[in-house]
Parts: C-alpha cells; sequence; structure tokens
C-alpha cells in the first residue's frame, strides 16, 4: 500500500486411472524418537521469520532489526535490496490496467525484470498488491488472471525455485473471495489448467465496502472490486476497524476458502494489516485511536497468529499455522495509524518500541521433521525381478528463524533403533523456519517384492536445540506388488442440445 488516504478515502482429473495392486500401503505417521532435547533454544537477538514491517523509507532500514523482525517489503522489486542483519525481502511486480492489448502494464519489467529475477533465486514473488482495489492495481478478474499467467510463467522460466504468490486482497470478505472465485475460472477458461501458485497472499483490514455509486456519503474504504456490480459488501463503522474477532474470522473464512478451492494447506502470508485511522479520528462511541489502542490490536494479532492452527486448513509443513509470515503497516507513513519510527529522525515511536518489546521476549524455534514420504514410481510392481524406485521426502522446518539451517536427512529399510538398513548416504537440507521446506530423494535399488517399512530420520547438528523432538521421523509402509488389477473407465458425455 504506497498510498493509501487516496486508496481509503475517507470523511469518515476429468482424469481418473485406477491401477489396483494386490496391495498398496502408503501409510505415514509420525514415529517418536528416543531421548532428545525438549527445550527451545534460548531467546536471542535472532531475527523472527514470521514477523515483517511494510518499510517505505530506506533510512529505516537499518533500525529495523532492532524490532527483531524478519523481513520487509516496500511494493517494489529491486535488484539488490538491502537486507540488514539478514531480513529477507518479498519482491513485488506492480500491475496496471491498460485500454492497449494485453490490457495491462506491469513495471519492473524486460532486461529490469530479467536482472532481478537472476539475481535474487529463491526469491518470493508477490504478483500485484490489491488487484480488488479500485484504488491500487485496480485489474477485472480477468486482466488479473491474464498478468498472473504471463508473469508467472516469465519467471519460473528464469527461476524454477522462485517462490510465485497470487496478489493480496484488501481484506477476505465475501465480494472479494468472489473476485478471487472469478480470477480462478477465468484462468481456468482461458489457459485450460487451474491457476498454478506456491502460495497466497491476503490483507486483513477491516474497512467499509460501499459502492460510491450506490451511496456516496458512506464509500469509504475499501469499495467494491472491479468486474462486481454490487452495491455493498460488509459495511463497518470506525470503531469495528481494530476488532480482533473479525481479524480472526477472515484468516479462517480464506483458509477455507482456500481448501474448498484445492488449495488445502498452502502458505499464507498476510502482507499489510494494521489500524488505519489516525490518532485524531473519532468512532461512533466517540473514541479516538490512540498509541495504546493500536499496540492492544497489534497484541492481539500477534498473539492469535503465532498461536493459530488448524490440522484440516493449515500449512502441514509449518506445524499446521494458519499463517506463516506477516506484516505490519508501515514503518513510517503518517497519513496513517501505527508507524513504528518518526519519519523525521527515524527514532522508535510508541508503537514502535511496543513492537520491539513484544519480540524481544520470543524464544527462538527450530523444528524439522518430515512431512511427507512418497515414491515414483507411485506403485512399484515387480513379476518376481528386484526393482529400483526413487524414495522421496519432504523436509519442514516450522520454526521461526529467518536464518537457514542445515540438517542431515537418512532414509532407512526398517526402524533405525532397531537395527534397520540405511538406505544410501546422508542427504543434506538447508532450511529457513515459517514453513521452509524441501524435496529430498534417494534411489533405492534391488528391492525385494513385499512390504517395506521405509522411515525417513532427518537430524540437526549438535549445536542446535529443537523445539520438538518427537518428529524427527516418520515412516511409510510400501509394498511393490507383483499383481496389477486395470478396472475400466466409465464416462458420459452430455449434449446440451
Amino acid at each position: 500500500m504506497n498510498s493509501r488516504l487516496t486508496a481509503y478515502k475517507f470523511p469518515l482429473s476429468l482424469f481418473i486411472l485406477v491401477v489396483g495392486m494386490l496391495l498398496l500401503v502408503m501409510h505415514i505417521q509420525a514415529q517418536p524418537m528416543t531421548g532428545g532435547k525438549e527445550t527451545a533454544v534460548a531467546s536471542s537477538s535472532e531475527l523472527l521469520c514470521r514477523f515483517g514491517v511494510n518499510a517505505l523509507e530506506n533510512p529505516t532500514l537499518t533500525n529495523l532489526p532492532s524490532l527483531r523482525a524478519g523481513w520487509y517489503m516496500n511494493f517494489t522489486a529491486q535488484n539488490n535490496p538491502p537486507r540488514p542483519s539478514g531480513m529477507e525481502y518479498m519482491q513485488t511486480i506492480r500491475i496496471k490496467p491498460n485500454l492497449s492489448s494485453p490490457g495491462y502494464t506491469y513495471k519492473p519489467t524486460g532486461i529490469t525484470l530479467t536482472n532481478i529475477i537472476t539475481q535474487n533465486l529463491g526469491a518470493k514473488w508477490l504478483i500485484s498488491n490489491e488487484p480488488d482495489s479500485p484504488y491500487q492495481d485496480n485489474l477485472t478478474p480477468d486482466i488479473y488472471a491474464r498478468a498472473y499467467n504471463e508473469l508467472y510463467h516469465l519467471i519460473k522460466s528464469q527461476d524454477a525455485t522462485a517462490q510465485i504468490i497470487v496478489g493480496s486482497i484488501v481484506q477476505a470478505t465475501p465480494v472479494r473471495l468472489l473476485y478471487l472465485d472469478r480470477v480462478l475460472s477465468s484462468y481456468y477458461d482461458q489457459f485450460n489448467t487451474p491457476l498454478p501458485t506456491d502460495g497466497w497472499s491476503i490483507h486483513n483490514y477491516i474497512l467499509n465496502e460501499v459502492s460510491c455509486d450506490y451511496d456516496n456519503t458512506n464509500c469509504w474504504g475499501a469499495v467494491i472490486p472491479p468486474g462486481i456490480n454490487w452495491g455493498f459488501g460488509e459495511v463497518w463503522g470506525l470503531k469495528d476497524t481494530d476488532r480482533i474477532d473479525i481479524f480472526v474470522d477472515r484468516i479462517t473464512r480464506f483458509r477455507q476458502w482456500m481448501a474448498d478451492r484445492g488449495y488445502t494447506g498452502q502458505p499464507v502470508y498476510l502482507t499489510e494489516y494494521g489500524v488505519l485511522m489516525p490518532e485524531d479520528f473519532f468512532d461512533e462511541d466517540g473514541n479516538n485511536f490512540p498509541p495504546s489502542r493500536v499496540n492492544t490490536f497489534m497484541a492481539s494479532t500477534f498473539d492469535y497468529m503465532l498461536t493459530a492452527t488448524d490440522p484440516q486448513l493449515g500449512n502441514p509443513n509449518d506445524g499446521f499455522k494458519l499463517v506463516q509470515q506477516w506484516s505490519w503497516f508501515s514503518t513510517t507513513d503518517e497519513t496513517y495509524n501505527g508507524t513504528l519510527f518518526d519519519k523525521s529522525n527515524f527514532l522508535p515511536t510508541e508503537m514502535g518500541d511496543f513492537y520491539a518489546n513484544y519480540t524481544s521476549g520470543i524464544t527462538t524455534e527450530v523444528d524439522f521433521y518430515p512431512s511427507l514420504i512418497t515414491t515414483a514410481p507411485p506403485i512399484p510392481y515387480s513379476q518376481g525381478q528386484l526393482v529400483t524406485v526413487t524414495l522421496r521426502t519432504v523436509i519442514a522446518n516450522s520454526g521461526n528463524l529467518t536464518k537457514e539451517i542445515t540438517a542431515t536427512v537418512q532414509f532407512y529399510d526398517g526402524a533405525p533403533q532397531a537395527g534397520g538398513n540405511q538406505i544410501g548416504t546422508d542427504q543434506g537440507v538447508k532450511l529457513a523456519g515459517c514453513g521452509d521446506h524441501d524435496v529430498v530423494d534417494i534411489l533405492w535399488t534391488n528391492i525385494d517384492p513385499g512390504v517395506h517399512n521405509v522411515y525417513v530420520q532427518v537430524t540437526p547438528p549438535d549445536s542446535i536445540t529443537e523445539t520438538n523432538t518427537t518428529n524427527n521421523q516418520m515412516y511409510g509402509q510400501i509394498l511393490v506388488g507383483t499383481n496389477q488389477i486395470f478396472l475400466p473407465i466409465i464416462s458420459r458425455s452430455l449434449s446440451l442440445n
């Protein structure tokens, strides 16, 4: 959100293949380690990957480590963004509608964009900022789907490790989830495939949604997304703009929306939120918005997001947490409330001190674990001979540190603590926290037909004390079968005549 007072106008498949084995089991479950350390690493000044800020003034960047904020964004893409104390930077491509084909333009572009991609391998890329806002990128669902497709494939073609994130909607309300539904439908209609993404991003302001064409006297806030002909969506007063219950409801609503549309468990990034109402604004109950009120809301949101998990909706690579990373608005934009630093001297405000005091009490955490075991081919088959398969595991770290830590991954045929045989050699994986994860493969040769209990063990270095050691091991029961059953596919064509 680089200029928001104009932004928020105030007065106030079908494909089914069934190849049956007589028996095929990929039963995966966590196995407790014997012994191990149970305590967390002591508190320190290390940067926390969950906590971020919208940093709009470069001189402020040198002060950000005092917040222990582990990442930031400033609504642009940069070739060499400052990374004080190793902070992560989220790249953002801005998109604007255009009357000429293909209906949009974006920045950066050309060789500038190519250089940024190749010089920042593995970066997170946010594709647009508030495409659903008439005051920001202002894109209809069809245009956003088209632009997203171009940028997704452009970036991935130059960096397969890049993480592409769908651009943030202003707030997860019904009218804006309808906007995203239309994006998904349009993407499929245009490209004959579901929209691909590595994660989702939202903002979580609590703002009015009233079209000015419908009610010109009460259309402050987020209004109605482009391409949607609603008079109003959710209607709130100023007194509602810092309600934690609404904030929480929108996180769970968005996670449910993701699950219902086939994106269960993907990362969610809250790339902008805060209290926008200036201190001298008064709500309907006659209360204004002093730092104490902002700090209460900040603490409530931090408390919630640090602990909110759901085994059905959350991210399995991050301890099933609902939100992986969040960014407070803002460091220095004094048009709105919640500024963490004084723009004149870049010293912390009362709210900046509160943020720093909150994070200073957080214990650092490291938690490596396997979250998945699979094989390739997925259905090993033998006609009596020894076979070869690729064992594949996903290793995740649901800790809270920005810095990467290297761990050792081992595969076993049988439980290692009961004399199981190691498959292949030790593998390494290097991960930060907040759901960072990677795929580790190993080739397993000369396998007898029958059932095998395959174990994966991940072990951080001795210098690291893990928060949780009961989840370092996982096993999968894999059958190399000797019989196949092929079932026919029955389909029906529907006539529209």
